[in-house]
């Protein structure tokens, strides 16, 4: 008996050793939904029928991912849309329609990506799994429900226009605010801080139907140079940069009140006495972050004569030096271009340099020339050929619409940097050529500059406290700076540009002027020290806002406040730290 019992020892023992081993992998899988969100791939992904009911709880406003870039791969290839989607791929009208497309092609990942061959790869990948078209606030209420009680990746969506990865995530499930529309004139807003003429606006609002609804009542609002962008979204939210922000502030000092769903489903107003600290965040801190917003009510500023002037040369026949001490001389009168209210885009690179336009708001002809007349003397004394114009506009909106640049932003041609630059280093000789050889640097390493002189003022237009980065405030220009992007680089290639702007192109930046930062929705993704760079001195504030609203972090963007709680391993999969 003894003997028999020995011989099936060892098979007892293989027998614990495989249970315990099925234990230990079901205890490690238990652990692992409890710390990261789920998966197609995993057993605990909703069943077809289980989201044919969610479908049905939002009204069939559910919309499953089929990739924008599907006619050029596999089964579904179609010579003549494929062509018509490569030959667009950088216009924003053929993104705007899409509930999942990309506009910054990194983060696609190359999921299904028109330019690779036809039996390449054509996957959901790094687009959203699904996506709510939402109408009314239930629908957010729902997702939101959906996604807690399914452990599923939680995103919010707009236009798509995201340099920084935040509308879209692996296995995410997406509210998609951009077909909400409705928006009001309010001839007379009273507040206890602001009475006026002001604009409601809901979340799918572009900043060019803003301009338009002010132009039409006779006033202008703060907003962006590309007129597809959501006003009320990630721009407004993230501070908001403008062609009248030298002369009125940022669009987030213009905030009078937000509409905010949480993500508890309360619907909350949020102004400067009402949950005033969800206001403070949501003006600068960051979209995406805090709550879904669903209206923005902002300040409208009565309108302005506009005087435009665009210089542009080249280096042609004549040396490096020369040209670099043209451009120097541009960047000399800057801080009286900004004293002026003015704002100005100036493109350069080795060969090139286009100032269009020198932007100056409620000015004369005879005073712009003579803000910008040390330049063009200079251009003129050196023997270098230029071209200079100057017009002046009656309203803010025909002088914005004359500037072709302002019609519409070409999308996913750059590998993006940046960072802003304080007027202290044009305060002295040393300062200042330090900034000449770093800007030099840029080009010299195949870089592009493109060079915003603005100085956000909030003197003529007082605001209320808020959470915009306090760099801005003491800004001469913000610098955003640009290398290639190749449509038909391979996936490594892709990552070794955008390490070069990190590494190369942007640290001499950040060594410059290394107690500012850059503006949080154009920047390089990999930006180091993001907390500092993006929020300065108000991150703590803005993580203790964040764990009040957003109590069980369903908000998640890569360098969104307290995005470093989460990280993506190595299949997208989104888990906590």
């Amino acid at each position: 008996m003894t003997r028999s019992l020995l011989r099936f020892i060892p098979l007892l023992a293989l027998v614990l050793a495989l249970v315990a081993f099925q234990l230990a992998r079901a205890h490690e899988g238990f652990a692992r939904s409890e710390k990261c969100k789920a998966l197609p791939t995993d057993a605990s992904w909703p069943a077809t029928k289980v989201w044919d009911s969610f479908n049905s709880s939002v009204n069939g406003r559910l919309i499953r991912t089929v990739p924008i870039g599907t006619p050029c791969h596999g089964s579904h290839f179609n010579q003549t849309e494929c062509a018509f989607i490569q030959n667009n791929w950088h216009e924003t009208s053929l993104h705007l329609p899409s509930s999942s497309s990309m506009m910054t092609p990194l983060f696609a990942n190359k999921s299904c990506d028109p330019f690779t061959a036809s039996n390449a790869q054509c996957v959901i990948g790094t687009y959203v799994q699904y996506a709510v078209n939402v109408s009314e606030v239930d629908d957010i209420r729902r997702t939101l429900n959906f996604s807690r009680t399914h452990n599923i990746r939680f995103v919010v969506r707009n236009t798509g226009h995201d340099y920084m990865g935040k509308s879209t995530g692996t296995g995410g499930l997406s509210v998609w605010t951009r077909h909400l529309q409705e928006t009001q004139w309010i001839p007379k807003y009273a507040s206890s801080f602001y009475t006026g003429p002001a604009i409601k606006a809901q979340a799918g609002v572009s900043v060019e139907q803003m301009y338009k609804i002010a132009d039409e009542n006779g006033h202008v609002i703060i907003g962006g140079d590309c007129t597809s962008v959501g006003y009320t979204g990630g721009y407004i939210q993230g501070g908001g940069h403008s062609t009248l922000s030298s002369f009125l502030g940022l669009a987030a000092d213009s905030a009078l009140e937000y509409e905010v769903v949480t993500t508890t489903g309360k619907f909350v107003v949020a102004s400067p006495t009402q949950n005033s600290d969800l206001y403070w965040a949501l003006s600068g801190g960051g979209g995406g972050s805090y709550g879904i917003v669903w209206s923005v009510t902002v300040k409208a500023h009565p309108n302005f004569p506009v005087v435009i002037a665009n210089v542009t040369f080249t280096s042609a026949n004549i040396s490096q030096d020369l040209f670099w001490q043209a451009i120097a001389s541009y960047q000399a009168v800057t801080p009286a271009l900004t004293d002026a209210g003015a704002y100005a885009i100036a493109v350069y690179g080795s060969a090139f340099f286009e100032l269009a336009p020198v932007f100056v708001p409620n000015a004369t002809i005879e005073q712009v020339q003579n803000l910008i007349k040390p330049f063009l003397s200079n251009l003129t004394a050196f023997g270098i050929n230029h071209t200079f114009s100057i017009s002046s506009h009656p309203t803010f909106q025909i002088a914005f619409d004359s500037v072709p640049g302002f019609v519409d932003l070409t999308v996913g041609i750059f590998n993006f940097g940046g960072r802003i630059l304080p007027k202290s280093l044009w305060e002295d000789p040393g300062s200042f050529n330090r900034t000449m050889a770093v800007l030099r640097g840029i080009a010299d390493n195949g870089g592009t500059v493109d060079d915003l002189t603005l100085s956000p003022s909030i003197k003529v237009n007082s605001a209320p406290p808020n959470a915009v980065l306090p760099a801005w405030r003491t800004a001469q220009k913000f610098l955003i700076t640009l290398l290639p992007w190749n449509d038909t680089a391979t996936a490594a290639e892709i990552k070794a540009t955008q390490n070069r702007v990190t590494n190369v192109i942007d640290q001499p930046l950040r060594d410059l002027a290394p107690d500012s930062g850059t503006y949080l929705n154009e920047a390089d993704p990999n930006e180091p020290n993001w907390q500092q760079s993006f929020y300065g001195a108000n991150y703590q504030r803005l993580l203790s806002i964040k764990d009040k609203w957003d109590p069980e972090g369903m908000l998640f963007g890569r360098t969104a406040v307290g995005g470093d709680r989460w990280f993506e391993d190595a299949n997208g999969r989104l888990c906590r730290v």
